[in-house]
């Protein structure tokens, strides 16, 4: 028989254990919990970059984690210009795009994930910038049977991951990554691609009305002038006669690449139909709206643009430039003032081409 004293050991142990137990489970319960919440602030990113924001800066300090680290698979660019427009972008330490998926399948031989200790090789490739990354889960980012990247979360701790033990819930997170990323590459994608012109790669006319729109509420706000530039290139026809509709769009490419070139990346250049162009510059008043056209007609006069089999084209253009002011945006309905803002630059473009063409022409807004 058991002695009393063997009774109270034996119960002390047995409360001990099964309070352990207890420990463990609600360590588990609020770590499922963290990571239901952590796939609900996944599936709510609408953009690329804040699901980029959130994985690498959010993930990181909610799980307590040294590191975490995304690399992608991006053969085409297309994650890199998707990227290229966001503010945020400068902030994404520890993002890596690759064009070729040889570091993926070395990370990955069996596209499982890896749990356990770090090694020079994972060091190298998934912590780069020199964090202390004890243990790690490395996760592969599948979708449709294709590696596009991998996850990869660090950690100073020895003891965090251990490849004696399993981590389902890190792999189906993996999965929900996965699936984010590919439905918000293709979504913005799709959003692009519907508002840019397919021959130019400038905004096309909706998207232009739209951004008219937003800088029109801009002047409003900030009491900064805006100025609008209708732009035609002069005898169009006759070089489309001469040289060959595949000429004339060639130097349509190249003419909105030069307007992007020798504008702000907050300008917007768009492609308003046939041969002309349409241009916003936010924050510019009367004078240095001038300036900035005046400059864009100099360029293209001493452009040398080039045809379809690489002869030489001279090109010219004539531009009208309006303003609009936040004083017009007081008594107007935004409507009304986008289209008098065209309407506005269209006839002051009229004047410079009746008055012979290649000039830049100023007109005040007119009020329809």
């Amino acid at each position: 028989m058991l002695t009393e004293k063997a009774t109270e050991d034996e119960n002390k142990e047995l409360r001990q254990r099964v309070s352990i137990l207890h420990h463990k489970a609600e360590r588990n319960e609020q770590l499922l919990k963290s990571f239901f919440a952590a796939e609900l602030e996944l599936l709510s990113c609408v953009t690329l970059a804040e699901l980029m924001d959130y994985l690498l800066h959010r993930f990181k300090q909610g799980f307590a984690l040294s590191s975490v680290t995304l690399m992608l698979l991006d053969p085409e660019d297309a994650v890199q210009e998707l990227l290229d427009g966001s503010e945020q972008y400068d902030h994404f330490n520890g993002l890596t795009l690759l064009h070729h998926p040889a570091t993926l399948h070395e990370l990955f031989t069996d596209v499982k994930p890896y749990c356990g200790e770090t090694n020079a090789f994972i060091k190298s490739y998934c912590f780069p910038q020199g964090e202390k990354v004890e243990s790690c889960a490395l996760l592969p980012l599948v979708r449709q049977n294709c590696l596009i990247g991998a996850l990869c979360l660090g950690s100073a701790d020895p003891q965090r991951y251990n490849h004696l033990l399993r981590y389902d819930y890190v792999a189906h997170l993996a999965s929900v990554v996965a699936v984010c990323i590919e439905n918000a590459i293709s979504r913005e994608t799709l959003q692009k691609l519907s508002s840019l012109d397919s021959l130019t790669r400038a905004f096309n006319r909706r998207a232009f009305n739209q951004q008219l729109l937003r800088e029109i509420k801009r002047c409003s706000r900030t009491a900064e002038s805006m100025a609008c530039i209708l732009l035609d290139i002069d005898h169009f026809k006759p070089v489309n006669d001469t040289h060959g509709h595949l000429s004339g769009d060639k130097i349509l490419r190249e003419m909105a690449q030069l307007l992007k070139d020798n504008l702000r990346a907050t300008d917007c250049v768009a492609r308003y139909g046939g041969e002309e162009f349409a241009i916003l510059l936010p924050g510019c008043g009367e004078s240095e709206a001038i300036r900035v056209t005046e400059n864009l007609r100099s360029v293209i006069e001493h452009t040398c643009f080039t045809g379809h089999l690489g002869e030489s084209i001279g090109i010219t253009a004539s531009l009208g430039v309006t303003l609009c002011e936040q004083h017009h945006t007081e008594a107007h309905d935004l409507k009304q003032l986008s289209e008098s803002l065209i309407q506005s630059a269209d006839q002051a473009l009229y004047v410079g081409k009746r008055n012979g063409r290649n000039q830049v022409r100023f007109q005040a807004l007119k009020i329809s």
